[in-house]
């Protein structure tokens, strides 16, 4: 699932100091062509009733590639703290931000919340068909490559390609990576995990500098929203960027079968339910790290 590629944005993208840096229950195969009909109808049934709703959550959550950036988040969030710092706060207060964000990010206690999260909005159809989506040979392949692109060596060779790549990709590749993107809402995923990174950091260093440093609600929302409306280019460069670099052994009719996948009902629906997943995320994550930002910092008399 291409939701592998918002943890890259992340990485790549800085979040702080105003840097830019998942309807109704159609049938799967209306919107989809012949080909991919017949391919993903018969997956489908091969979820068995007999797989429990537990069992039936779990594996969405492992093929989808969500426990993959949940087992990432903690790392994330000390890189960018290592590589800025907070300014105007000391170096025992920065450490212990760090470490309050590096376990407000805690990976069991997040997937939790991905899995209540689930659990609350389980719906018997839906849930099994989205499962057998991600199984499916063409989901099963694009996902093989997009968590082999997750390793630093990977990262790496792609930026240091990146002008070469996007310079010999022909149009008409140029705009199924396009559509990809829209159709799987890579890149507003991106913003709104970055804005959520953003918005958690800003918010809670707002607490930490001098009071005359501080920013006022309304200039810390100006100041979030500026970001946001300047994070989306780079973000949609960067997802752009991935997918011609990830998919490049896939050939047009693979990329436009795997469009055709995530535009049918249920496809649309489980991107819908991935990002409502990760805004959920992101409000039990940002609700924890204050609470501890209150206790550490507020509760000694320390700001």
């Amino acid at each position: 699932m291409t939701i592998h590629k918002v943890v890259g944005v992340l990485v790549l993208i800085s979040l702080i100091g105003g840097c830019a840096q998942t309807p109704t229950k159609d049938d799967l195969s209306s919107k989809i062509t012949s080909t991919i009909e017949n391919k993903e109808t018969v997956a489908i049934k091969t979820v068995t009733k007999k797989e429990s709703k537990a069992e039936i959550i779990e594996q969405i959550i492992v093929e989808s590639g969500l426990d993959d950036i949940i087992e990432q988040l903690p790392d994330l969030v000390a890189m960018h703290l290592d590589q800025q710092p907070i300014p105007s706060i000391n170096k025992e207060q920065n450490a212990k931000f760090r470490e309050n964000l590096v376990l407000a990010n805690d990976p069991e206690k997040v997937k939790k919340v991905v899995t209540n999260h689930f659990n609350s909005h389980y719906d018997a159809q839906r849930f099994p068909e989205f499962l057998a989506l991600l199984k499916t040979p063409l989901a099963q392949k694009m996902t093989a490559l997009e968590i082999e692109m997750q390793s630093a060596q990977a990262q790496q060779a792609m930026m240091q390609q990146g002008n070469i790549i996007m310079g010999q990709l022909s149009s008409d590749r140029l705009a199924l990576v396009r559509k990809l993107d829209e159709v799987t809402e890579s890149t507003a995923i991106a913003v709104d995990m970055q804005m959520m990174m953003a918005t958690i950091i800003m918010s809670n260093q707002n607490r930490l500098v001098p009071a005359a440093q501080q920013m006022s609600k309304t200039q810390l929302a100006q100041t979030l929203e500026q970001i946001q409306l300047q994070s989306v280019f780079p973000a949609q460069q960067f997802i752009n960027l991935s997918m011609a670099y990830t998919y490049a052994s896939i050939s047009d009719d693979e990329l436009n079968e795997y469009i055709d996948l995530y535009q049918t009902e249920i496809g649309q629906w489980s991107i819908k339910l991935a990002r409502n997943a990760m805004a959920k995320m992101s409000e039990v994550i940002a609700t924890d790290f204050s609470q501890r930002m209150e206790n550490d910092f507020v509760a000694n008399n320390s700001l």
